[in-house]
């Protein structure tokens, strides 16, 4: 039948708008060839877009991937950075209640220094206050020994005098003694 059919120079055909008829059998293969012809124009056209649209897209891809490559390295760098950041941050926080309990430390001694400065500073003012007094007392003694010295110097001034007058007297109450007895 196949080749019944091959060697037939007509075909039967529907045509566009529907009507069955028949056809030279060559015109049936050249529109064939023409319709494949084009069919496989466009489907190498379209096969070209498609080849330089994987092209554009290959290319596009590797542009993402390499900036997805470098944005990763510089992600993977700044984790690390921080990791180190975090790392000094820790051990800085480690040092704090140590640090709390120095300045806790630290301030309880300034409370004793001010404590025993305030106390060293009321001794100071009884200590003022006892130097002011004794100075007071030393120059009222000074006082009194000079006006005690002015007094017995006079007292002893007197009793030189009087010393004298009573010598003069005793000398004027003694007989003369004659010079060769």
């Amino acid at each position: 039948m196949e080749q019944a059919w091959n060697q037939a120079d007509v075909c039967e055909i529907i045509s566009r708008e529907g009507q069955p008829g028949t056809a030279p059998l060559k015109m049936l293969y050249s529109g064939y060839r023409a319709s494949l012809k084009s069919k496989a124009s466009e489907a190498l056209a379209q096969l070209k877009t498609l080849e330089d649209a994987d092209k554009a897209v290959e290319e596009r891809r590797t542009v993402l991937y390499n900036k997805v490559v470098t944005s990763y390295h510089k992600a993977k760098l700044e984790r690390a950075t921080l990791a180190r950041e975090l790392e000094a941050a820790r051990v800085a926080a480690a040092r704090v209640p140590q640090l709390e309990e120095d300045l806790r430390v630290a301030r309880a001694q300034c409370a004793e220094s001010e404590e025993a400065g305030r106390a060293a500073a009321a001794k100071l003012k009884v200590a003022d206050g006892e130097l002011r007094r004794l100075r007071a007392l030393e120059k009222n003694h000074l006082a009194e020994l000079t006006s005690l010295r002015a007094a017995e110097k006079e007292k002893v001034d007197d009793l030189s005098r009087r010393l004298d007058e009573v010598e003069k007297q005793r000398l004027a109450l003694q007989p003369p003694t004659s010079p060769g007895s």
